[in-house]
């Protein structure tokens, strides 16, 4: 079984104000179409239900790292498997390709001219 979508700050707010109104979770639960156990955590943790985890794999390269590989690879000619080498990254070769893909202004710079 798939997650459900994630609760919307407003969503978040209405379980907040059902609790404070006396609600039990029950009731919270079939007024806003969740299950017990997500009004549950609402009430019981609001400060940290502020600011939902990111769901899926943890990232490889994080910001820092794909700023490094985007200043080496557009300062010199350096291919993505020399940028993997003289970063000593762990990650795979294609992933330091699509961090170098996915900045549209450094397709221009690296496009070679014969």
């Amino acid at each position: 079984m798939g997650a459900a979508r994630e609760l919307s700050p407003g969503e978040k707010m209405t379980i907040l104000t059902l609790a404070k109104a006396g609600l039990s979770l029950r009731a919270i639960a079939e007024a806003t179409n969740r299950s017990r156990s997500t009004c549950q955590r609402v009430v019981q943790l609001p400060a940290k239900s502020k600011h939902p985890s990111r769901r899926g794999s943890p990232k490889k390269i994080d910001e820092k790292l794909q700023r490094r590989i985007i200043r080496f690879v557009s300062t010199g000619k350096m291919s993505a498997a020399k940028v993997k080498d003289k970063l000593q990254l762990t990650c795979s070769l294609s992933t330091v390709q699509r961090a170098i893909r996915s900045v549209d202004w450094l397709k221009i710079v690296t496009k070679r001219i014969y």
